[in-house]
């Protein structure tokens, strides 16, 4: 059995009814009673796709032509509570469409289903989204190797999908179709060295990072960035697993090679504290110790002690900012529409600027029928060109020809157990 439910913005009137959610939405009009009908899963898949859309009361429904988005969610499974998050960022980001008028020529439709969170999933979700759907656009997943496993379905279909994701293997198979609404981490790496060179004054990088595919790539940007743009190289390198827990022998070296900076990269937020431990013991205090966005999370809290955690250094997509104007009112409608009545963390801040990603195409493409041939392409085009302010910072997607729009990452730090920005 497989749930439906429909989310549409109608012109002038903004009500989000997701069910799952279990959160009333703050909306002009009351929503209406969500329906739920019977569909069948694609053909030849033995698993089902279930899917959840959200319906606005009846109103000038002929007016706007509707564009079909699909958003590919974990709606089950351990993963469950990403889908919630989801849910919560794109109803907060079209109360701000809503708002402020602007979408032009459409009506945006959101369809919920279910990819488990899984690689797995990921095939089923594509498959339902582009052929019984009938998409015209998709947002979704987890994971940089869920988009490996269906990105192609949106390639030979001429379909965008708008990956929530930031590894740069999603962005490096010559796709024309697939983009993300964040930074890679080269991205993330390059904005680091420049923080720490030009901000912080580092003089001796010691860098740890995880062993696998991803972590070596952004430790090959980090080498490769350094020596290019500031002449340097890396004072110590050493790579590790998550099983690992004995630092010693890797403080003994950063201590022997004066390294001053630390970027602990990939590995798990409770080996950085086995990491920051030894290299205090070791080495000393430090100008800088920092990662990657592993080090961003909320599970530092759990696993980090304050007094360590305090100063801690790393390169994130969102984060807390009073410059941004776009942040107050979607923090407050986020917090509103979640369930559990969360902040607004980095992964749904990237749904919600794949809304406004997709509303500013929409505006530069003007009137055309979304259900015509060619017209996915032609807003795969306008996707790929776009340019607009986001919840996370200034998107460009015309200076690359890779579908990365962020550029250049936000700086953070903890001070405590909070974010705050640095630059």
């Amino acid at each position: 059995m497989k749930k439906r439910i429909i989310a549409t913005l109608l012109a002038g009137i903004m009500a989000l009814s997701m069910a799952a959610c279990g959160a009333a939405p703050a909306a002009p009009a009351a929503p209406a009673e969500p329906a739920k009908e019977e569909a069948e899963a694609p053909a030849g898949e033995a698993a089902e796709a279930e899917t959840e859309e959200a319906e606005a009361p009846a109103a000038e429904a002929g007016d706007k032509p509707v564009v079909k988005v699909a958003v590919m969610t974990p709606l089950s499974g351990e993963t469950a509570r990403m889908g919630e998050q989801y849910k919560a960022a794109i109803e907060a980001a079209m109360k701000v469409v809503e708002e402020d008028n602007m979408l032009k020529d459409y009506t945006l439709e959101f369809e919920f289903i279910d990819d488990k969170g899984t690689t797995e999933g990921a095939p089923i979700a594509a498959n339902y989204a582009l052929d019984q759907y009938g998409c015209n656009i998709s947002i979704g997943h987890l994971l940089t190797t869920m988009i490996l496993a269906d990105g192609q379905y949106f390639e030979d279909a001429e379909t965008t999908l708008l990956g929530i994701v930031s590894g740069p293997a999603s962005v490096s198979q010559g796709w024309e179709y697939v983009s993300i609404e964040t930074g890679t981490d080269y991205s993330a790496a390059d904005s680091l060295i420049d923080y720490l060179m030009n901000d912080v004054g580092s003089e001796n990088i010691g860098l740890v990072n995880i062993n696998t595919e991803g972590g070596m790539s952004a430790a090959d940007e980090i080498e490769r960035y350094l020596k290019e743009n500031y002449g340097k190289d890396l004072a110590t390198h050493d790579q590790m697993t998550n099983e690992d827990t004995d630092y010693t022998s890797i403080a003994l070296n950063m201590k022997n090679a004066n390294v001053d900076t630390v970027i602990f990269w990939g590995l798990t937020q409770s080996a950085g504290q086995l990491c920051y431990t030894a290299v205090q013991q070791y080495v000393g205090e430090l100008k800088a110790f920092c990662g990657g966005t592993n080090l961003a999370q909320a599970q530092c809290i759990d696993t980090w002690k304050e007094e360590d955690l305090d100063g801690v250094i790393f390169p994130v997509g969102y984060i807390p900012d009073p410059e941004n104007a776009l942040q107050p009112r979607l923090r407050e409608y986020y917090t509103a529409a979640d369930p559990q009545g969360q902040e607004i963390a980095d992964v749904p801040a990237r749904v919600v600027d794949a809304v406004f990603h997709i509303v500013t195409s929409l505006n530069n493409l003007g009137p055309a029928d979304p259900t015509a041939d060619g017209f996915n392409a032609e807003l795969n085009k306008q996707i790929r060109a776009a340019s607009f302010d986001g919840i996370q910072g200034h998107f460009d997607f015309s200076a690359n020809t890779n579908g990365v729009g962020l550029n250049v990452m936000n700086i953070g730090h903890w001070v405590g157990y909070t974010h705050e920005t640095i630059k």
